[in-house]
């Protein structure tokens, strides 16, 4: 009996033996597969990441398109006499202890930081004004908004918005200095200043600018490899951007659904950014020949096609505007256009001939 007591314990504990090395593999297995899912997950999670970066989103290249091309800036800089003296004035309002901020904005948006501080300084009673400690706007960015209506949660993302606003329509486009700046910023004559103190515009940013840069540190901007700038007088290449009435292009300021709107945000769209004060279509060709644009009488693809008053047709108050996409000869082109064909907000192509009263924004 003995004997086979014993014999059932050995059985009894190869048995055991076995199973323990069978729930042995089994958890070995466990952790090959777990480590396996493990290792697909992460490297989905890195795909998806991956095509978020680099995807090219239409909307983010069509809004970024100017800015991450061309100007370089170097000087400008204002070093700690500058700061003390606009933190000296800031005291009280939206922008005191905000110095070092207003510099790292400027610098990461190619603006020179004397020349973004001197306009704050300005626009905002150094940050005193009710524009700066109410709606956090400093720098009076509209955007398609009324200036009421054009209000930040905070006055950091005013400064964003001001900063990319100046070198989108400003810097990008050699208008580097108060004096360049000062006609398409602040026009002498404007119909919304009839005190007239756009006048005082140029020397009162330009004495604050050399005040805070203590007169020896003047801004050089080099916008000659910026392919986004104006282009003179070169043919467009690339094919006619996608639109979208709810992206009409930054700080477009025209009258929403008119000729002049769907022209300023496509130029932009195309990387040849013009003003957005250039006011009604017939005006259009002066105002970009003394801002420094090449104007002419031959279409070519990408050019602002100008109507006159009563030319070919336009409204004999505003006249009218298009973008040049297809040109067939020099008395023949294709137009892209809005606010003809059915109205406001409606985008339309067509054929039209040369006759008295065109001209072209290159």
């Amino acid at each position: 009996m003995k004997h086979i007591s014993q014999k059932k314990n050995v059985n009894n504990v190869k048995k055991m033996t076995n199973l323990a090395v069978e729930l042995k593999k089994k958890k070995i297995k466990l952790y090959i597969y777990g480590a396996l899912i493990l290792l697909g997950l992460i490297f989905v999670a890195v795909s998806l990441m991956s095509m978020m970066l680099l995807a090219p989103f239409d909307d983010e290249l069509d809004e970024s398109e100017t800015s991450t091309k061309g100007c370089s800036v170097s000087g400008g800089s204002v070093e700690k006499k500058g700061k003390a003296l606009f933190e000296q004035n800031a005291q009280g309002g939206e922008l005191e202890g905000k110095t070092d901020k207003i510099v790292e904005i400027a610098k990461k948006n190619k603006v020179p930081p004397n020349l973004f501080m001197a306009i704050i300084a300005s626009e905002s009673m150094w940050g005193r004004g009710e524009n700066a400690t109410v709606q956090k706007n400093p720098l009076s960015v509209m955007g398609t908004k009324s200036i009421h209506d054009s209000t930040y949660s905070k006055v950091e993302d005013g400064l964003e918005d001001g900063a990319k606003n100046l070198y989108d329509l400003y810097i990008s486009e050699g208008l580097t200095t108060p004096k360049k700046i000062g006609p398409k910023y602040a026009p002498i004559g404007a119909e919304n200043d009839p005190s007239n103190m756009n006048a005082r515009w140029v020397p009162t940013v330009t004495k604050i600018m050399t005040s805070l840069s203590e007169g020896s540190s003047s801004a050089k901007v080099d916008c000659s490899s910026q392919s986004g700038s104006k282009s003179v007088g070169k043919e467009y290449k690339g094919a006619l951007p996608s639109w979208s009435n709810s992206n009409p292009g930054k700080g477009n300021l025209y009258d929403a659904g008119q000729c002049t709107w769907y022209a300023f945000g496509i130029r932009q769209k195309m990387g040849k950014p013009i003003s957005t004060y250039w006011h009604d279509a017939h005006k259009w060709n002066e105002r970009a020949e003394a801002e420094g644009y090449k104007v002419g009488k031959t279409p070519k693809k990408g050019a602002c096609w100008i109507a006159e008053q009563g030319a070919g047709g336009a409204p004999m108050t505003t006249g009218h505007v298009g973008i040049v996409i297809n040109v067939k000869d020099d008395n023949t082109f294709v137009v892209s256009e809005m606010n003809v064909a059915g109205g406001p907000y409606n985008v339309t192509q067509r054929e039209v001939k040369m006759t008295e009263g065109y001209s072209f924004i290159y």
